[in-house]
């Protein structure tokens, strides 16, 4: 059996509890932890569709020009295609399984984060980081677009 993958990346902390190579590339299944205040840039999968499914705390997602929040138990789809942005903009650290049909985005998130037991710090990803997703995101059908 496969042990869990931790993995800091874009400021939030990855599990990746079932990877493609497990479910003959199907899908696949990452833990998100997000502490307060970080958000990922405006983007869109272009080969994936995610379901974000909350385990605790408050999830913002935007998409459509709109903001929603998500609270535990609640659910959202992402088809691929769809511009979107996901925060957290609540006081506490919030915590969602994300279910991405076909897998392929934490193989993005393993080149692009660094393996971790734990999160090092709660911020925002920098300019370096950055320019590490936008170097990497095409190879991997992801899209980043303008924050405004």
């Amino acid at each position: 059996m496969r042990q869990n993958e931790t993995i800091a990346f874009a400021g939030t902390l990855v599990d990746i509890l079932v990877a493609g190579e497990e479910t003959g590339r199907q899908f696949s299944l990452l833990r998100i932890t997000n502490p307060p205040g970080v958000w990922t840039p405006p983007h869109r999968h272009l080969h994936e569709e995610e379901t974000i499914y909350v385990l605790s705390g408050q999830v913002q997602v935007w998409t459509e020009g709109e903001t929603r929040s998500l609270s535990a138990g609640e659910v959202v789809i992402l088809p691929r295609g769809q511009a979107h942005r996901l925060g957290n903009a609540g006081p506490e650290t919030a915590r969602a399984l994300v279910f991405c049909t076909p897998s392929g985005f934490e193989q993005f998130v393993r080149e692009a984060g660094q393996a971790t037991g734990a999160l090092a710090s709660a911020q925002a990803p920098d300019a370096e980081a950055l320019a590490l997703l936008a170097s990497l995101s095409s190879r991997f059908g992801i899209e980043l677009l303008p924050s405004g």
